[in-house]
């Protein structure tokens, strides 16, 4: 393609948001002379390296930390500014296709915008749901906004098949396809687990919110009801979130690392617990469809996945599907408890599933993913640039 790509993302590669994984780990399939990534300036942590002969990355607004609602009106004054900005980069840089993210509706519609008033193509790419998610009054107009950008644009990426197939239910006149989040690097060797510790060392990776915080809590009370086990949750977030929820006891716990090693602190543990909600603050829909990013290092993690998911969610489809996972798929704290004691004790169940994972995680490659980026935004099948 002539030109360069602008992937507009709010979470660019330098920060640890799971926004900014999914960028950073497709943006290092690109060089600087086929990708710009525009974005929001991450917080004042230790970013991640990132530099020649990646793509340039571009922050055109500054995060607020007060609070959510602080950042989302703060995003809504400087819309304005960070699509002039947004523009002055697509002209200079020749981006002849603008890529936008949405969980953040601001750089969506910026992204919309530019693509408008430059002729570029215009490619969506949704990692929840957006109209489904309003309420009140804002739902209608929310609803005309996508219908326009829907217009505008020449395809639709989805972050899992599962929105996909939603998206065929029910915007059916919409050209759509999955664009799944992605690693970078080799599938770790397929080797069997060790044997189970005294006490078992269960482990979740990834922030716990009302996207899983209902099953999370029955995990919880499994682990209370289960002698010899210890839980840790691995999280970006303070030790404070998650003692201001209530979940830490004597044998749950807390550790953060860094993010390259968290696949790497997951192996030192014997189960990987993977829970996502049966219900909460979102609608029924966003629970039925999302895939939560931090599967994929469940996957790799050479551990095996007991995921508690409810029985109408891509997720359990996608766990069942490749066989890959112990899913609990009833709101049954005793029932995690009986998966709890089936993995300590099934030698065979246990490498049966971290093998199955290990291939399950094949298709999530990033070089695997950016070569269908490729084809849709470029209309070509060269191969990834980066490692």
């Amino acid at each position: 393609m002539d030109g360069k790509i602008m992937f507009v993302s709010w979470g660019v590669p330098q920060g640890w948001m799971g926004m900014s994984v999914v960028t950073r780990n497709l943006g290092r399939q690109f060089t600087a002379d086929q990708m710009i990534i525009v974005g929001e300036e991450p917080d004042k942590v230790t970013p991640i390296e990132w530099k020649d002969p990646l793509p340039q990355v571009f922050t055109v607004a500054s995060t607020i930390t007060w609070s959510c609602r602080a950042s989302n009106w703060w995003r809504r004054l400087m819309l304005p500014v960070i699509c002039l900005r947004m523009l002055r980069l697509a002209r200079k840089h020749d981006c002849r296709a603008i890529v936008a993210t949405y969980p953040n509706s601001d750089y969506l519609v910026a992204g919309y915008l530019v693509a408008k008033w430059t002729g570029a193509k215009f490619f969506p790419y949704y990692h929840n749901l957006w109209v489904e998610n309003c309420r009140g009054p804002s739902r209608k107009f929310t609803a005309c906004l996508q219908a326009r950008i829907f217009e505008r644009s020449t395809h639709v990426f989805l972050m899992s098949e599962g929105m996909a197939r939603f998206f065929r239910r029910h915007y059916g006149g919409v050209e759509c396809s999955a664009l799944v989040h992605s690693f970078n690097g080799p599938l770790p060797a397929d080797s069997p687990p060790p044997p189970p510790q005294r006490p078992l060392q269960l482990i979740t990776c990834g922030n716990i919110n009302d996207s899983c915080l209902d099953a999370t809590r029955r995990i919880c009370q499994a682990v209370a009801q289960t002698p010899d086990v210890r839980y840790t949750f691995l999280s970006a977030r303070p030790r404070a979130y998650y003692e201001s929820m209530g979940l830490l006891t004597d044998r749950i716990g807390y550790d953060t690392v860094p993010g390259d090693q968290v696949v790497q602190r997951m192996s030192q543990a014997d189960i990987a617990i993977l829970p996502h909600g049966f219900v909460g603050n979102y609608p029924p829909a966003e629970y039925e469809t999302m895939f939560p990013t931090k599967t994929i290092e469940f996957l790799l993690s050479g551990r095996p996945i007991l995921a508690h998911s409810p029985p109408d969610s891509y997720l359990t489809h996608f766990l069942k599907e490749h066989e890959c996972a112990l899913v609990v798929d009833t709101p049954d704290v005793s029932a995690v408890a009986a998966a709890i004691e089936r993995l300590r004790g099934d030698v065979v169940l246990r490498q049966k599933l971290v093998r199955r994972a290990l291939r399950a995680a094949r298709q999530f490659s990033a070089p695997i993913v950016a070569a269908h980026f490729r084809q849709v935004v470029c209309g070509d099948s060269a191969p990834a640039a980066g490692a």
